[in-house]
């Protein structure tokens, strides 16, 4: 790379990243010295800001650089509009208008505390169950937001010509993923998301455009050519046969249900100011995701056609972008991948900080803890969370659909447990309990000892087994008034 690309890579990247630092700042110009408005904005964003949080943060890393890896070693199974797009539209205004219904009205603003508070009449059951949710949902998030980091390390090294090494690329971005934490907390992480939300669209879309158009002439002659020399990638079960119906099946259950109860995104549901405001977010979250990934297959074929042995496809991305298009661009399309990563990753650590400071910290070691003290406890708590990640980012643990998978794996057997007392009187906190430990046990066991059985993901064994063992265990178990309490008073609402 000359001298100049490197120049502008560099200048690019620090323009992004003074842009991000500078929204952030704004951001606190509204903020209130509370762990409320700290964790959740006290239920004050708008339409604008509500919809482009939940949209980036569905984004990452992966959405940028994994699809291409994944299209390119399984052709387009990968590819299932419902699941990646629409559903998390839908279950926005499902769950998340019923949710933020009851932190309305009991004023919860974390993870567990949702927990405590809908099964507040198992007492000690109810307390288990929401650290046993934290506790699962701080592993996997945690480890998730550390592969937005490796991935990014990567495009700091080359956007840069080499200049900045992929340690030092690792540090900028924990860096700068932890000032906005700290410094504007939910609020902070949905300004820039709303920032990097619009840039990562207009990015994304004008590679893939671009890359398609310079080396096969456009969108459908790469449909086209892949027909022709790649047919077995564009049907199941995709080029290693991996992707039987079922398995095809059971992923986009894993990855739908186990994305929508995950801390990052349950956290949004508690955010926006009115329920009007939550079902527009709803409606546009599926719009935005819809369109975006309708140009995700034509790169991830165009990488295969070129490049059908690559070694280490997840980094197929750059090398298309630095030989199909002018250098100045493709940096400027690698930003756009810097902004999916910090969206979501920022977001992780935002909701992981929230979880140790109000579901264990203040449960188990100052109760009496008041909202200041508890807000100045999270700011710590992020730094020591940048820490950590940066320890498990420098292990560089494997490719983005493994540990995407694995993190959703593990949220979907905790969703019959968030989501059923929403809808269903009859569930009780030691139905739940028990679903929690056998859903993540089986989750465990279809990962690591019998995988994937009957050619089925483990997420999903996970999923059905906890929605049996909670549906089993309620009806053997005693109706629980807060619960019965929670459902009446949303019926009250939705009908």
């Amino acid at each position: 790379m000359e001298g100049l690309e490197a120049i502008i890579g560099i200048t690019i990247l620090l323009g992004w990243v003074f842009l991000m630092v500078i929204v952030a700042w704004l951001s606190t110009k509204y903020k209130r010295l509370s762990v409320t408005d700290f964790a959740t904005t006290g239920g004050t964003l708008g339409l604008l800001t509500l919809f482009l949080t939940y949209s980036a943060t569905y984004h990452s890393a992966y959405a940028f650089m994994g699809t291409t890896g994944f299209i390119h070693t399984h052709g387009l199974a990968w590819w299932d509009n419902v699941h990646w797009c629409v559903l998390p539209g839908i279950m926005f205004w499902i769950i998340g208008s019923r949710v933020w219904a009851l932190s309305k009205k009991y004023g919860f603003i974390s993870y567990g505390d949702y927990l405590k508070g809908v099964y507040k009449s198992g007492g000690q059951v109810a307390t288990a169950l929401s650290v046993a949710a934290a506790i699962v949902g701080f592993i996997f998030v945690l480890l998730y937001t550390a592969i937005q980091a490796l991935g990014i390390s990567y495009l700091f090294n080359v956007i840069s010509g080499g200049i900045i090494s992929f340690e030092e690329g690792l540090l900028i971005f924990i860096v700068l993923m932890v000032f906005i934490t700290w410094i504007g907390g939910l609020r902070g992480v949905a300004w820039t998301d709303t920032v990097q939300g619009i840039f990562m669209l207009i990015a994304y879309i004008a590679g893939c455009v671009w890359v398609a158009s310079a080396a096969f002439g456009g969108i459908f002659n790469v449909f086209s050519e892949a027909a022709q020399k790649i047919p077995e990638g564009l049907y199941l079960p995709g080029f290693k046969g991996a992707f039987t119906p079922q398995f095809w099946t059971s992923l986009w259950i894993t990855i739908t249900f186990g994305m929508a109860v995950m801390p990052h995104i349950w956290i949004r549901y508690y955010a926006g100011k009115s329920l009007r405001i939550i079902k527009w977010a709803a409606v546009f979250t599926a719009a935005y995701l819809t369109y975006l990934y309708i140009f995700t297959p034509a790169l991830g074929l165009t990488a295969k056609l070129l490049y059908p042995d690559y070694a280490t496809p997840d980094k197929l991305v750059p090398v298309l972008l630095l030989k199909y298009t002018p250098f100045a661009f493709a940096a400027f399309v690698m930003a756009g991948a810097l902004a999916a990563a910090l969206s979501t990753a920022d977001s992780q650590l935002h909701a992981v900080s929230t979880i140790l400071t109000v579901d264990i910290y203040k449960t188990f070691v100052k109760p009496e803890a008041d909202e200041r003290y508890l807000y100045n406890v999270e700011r710590w708590i992020v730094i020591g969370l940048g820490v950590i990640v940066a320890l498990i980012s420098f292990t560089r643990p494997g490719l983005f659909l493994t540990i995407l998978t694995m993190a959703t794996a593990g949220t979907a057997a905790l969703f019959p447990v968030f989501v059923a007392p929403l809808f269903w009187k009859r569930v009780t906190s030691k139905a739940a309990l028990a679903s929690v430990v056998v859903g993540e046990t089986v989750v465990a066991l279809t990962t690591y000892v019998w995988k994937n059985p009957l050619g089925i993901a483990a997420g999903a064994w996970g999923f059905t087994i906890a929605w049996l063992i909670l549906i089993i265990v309620s009806m053997a178990t005693k109706p629980e008034k807060s619960v019965e309490e929670c459902v009446s008073f949303l019926k009250t609402i939705f009908g």
